[in-house]
């Protein structure tokens, strides 16, 4: 990877050259130069979409590829990027947000529910990266600053990695992306879900405002594994509690790939079946309606350490308001704490 500033009538151009390797066999265009561009701050799908439809993006010199193409081995891309907007200044705020595991490299935090991870351009505080800014306080070096390695929805609780430098976030980025990851949920659902399923619809963005995927024919492969741990009491009647595993990371996956299964995740706004909502009995409809959002929580992390290459193992304790729906400690999968796990493993 290379950068090369030159001269443009008044301004500089940035641009950043890659020479497609194996790690891009299979992989669409915006996800592969997501994958090198990783250590640029603020690079997702939707900025790297814009860079190809503004032709910034050219592949062994030429232009005007879809984000849906793949490279083959050798291809030269370059990618001339924007003019740097001003970073904004967002405040330090001492807010509650426990630490599960922490050390010179990384933070593995639990996010509340209710909480947004990063600030917006309406929403500039009260946010998770707000309350890192006010952590970074006490890291060693202090002239740090938190990235965030990947994001949770606003009602969604649980896990969130986060690196103390650029170039932590982008090696983490890396593994995260790959087979040597996982993530996985805890959901409770409406519905009988069965005992395990693969989910596997392609999605797409079907909505901006506000966002939202849906199950499109040339839509992103996309993997949810399923399997069910209780649908019976302490669960109240018609919903059922489930684990399910990332086998991709796409825009709200796990909650679009469960409403098209049948199974909508409970209390969800945007993501919901008034059909399988009517059918629910009274008292069990009550206590969705007291959610005040969907009921899934991110429980456990599992990825080589960026930097040492150990297994790092960590969960979240599962909050109060899905407790009350029966997600009790007791279950063999053991969500009553936090909890971390290391062990020597190399990272290859």
């Amino acid at each position: 990877m290379t950068r090369r500033d030159e001269p443009r009538s008044t301004a500089a151009v940035l641009e950043r050259q890659f020479v497609a390797d194996r790690g891009d066999e299979r992989l669409r265009l915006d996800q592969s130069v997501m994958r090198h561009l990783a250590d640029e701050p603020g690079v997702s799908r939707t900025r790297v979409q814009r860079w190809l439809d503004a032709g910034l993006i050219s592949v062994n010199g030429v232009g005007g590829r879809r984000a849906s193409s793949t490279l083959r081995l050798g291809d030269e891309v370059v990618v001339t990027l924007p003019k740097p907007r001003v970073r904004k200044v967002h405040a330090a705020e001492s807010l509650d947000v426990p630490i599960l595991f922490e050390d010179e490299w990384l933070v593995v935090v639990s996010k509340p529910a209710g909480m947004v991870s990063h600030p917006t351009g309406r929403l500039q505080s009260g946010t998770l990266f707000n309350a890192l800014l006010h952590q970074a306080r006490a890291w060693e070096d202090t002239t740090s600053r938190p990235g965030l390695v990947h994001r949770l929805d606003r009602d969604t609780s649980g896990v969130l990695l986060v690196a103390k430098s650029r170039a932590v976030h982008a090696r983490a980025a890396r593994i995260l992306a790959t087979d040597h990851a996982n993530k996985t949920y805890l959901a409770v659902v409406i519905g009988k879900p069965p005992e395990d399923a693969t989910i596997t619809y392609p999605l797409g963005k079907i909505s901006e405002r506000p966002p939202r995927v849906g199950v499109v024919d040339d839509g992103w492969p996309s993997v949810t594994w399923v399997q069910r741990l209780r649908s019976t009491w302490p669960m109240p009647d018609g919903l059922a509690l489930l684990e399910c595993t990332l086998g991709t990371g796409r825009l709200h996956q796990i909650r679009a790939h469960l409403l098209a299964a049948g199974w909508p995740v409970a209390g969800d706004p945007i993501y919901r079946s008034v059909k399988a909502e009517a059918k629910l009995p009274a008292v069990t409809r009550a206590q969705v309606d007291a959610l005040q959002g969907q009921a899934l929580h991110a429980w456990r992390l599992t990825m080589p350490h960026p930097m040492t290459g150990e297994i790092l193992d960590v969960t979240a304790p599962v909050p109060a308001r899905l407790q009350a729906l029966g997600v009790n400690p007791g279950g063999s999968w053991d969500a009553s704490a936090g909890r971390v796990r290391s062990a020597v493993t190399p990272h290859a």
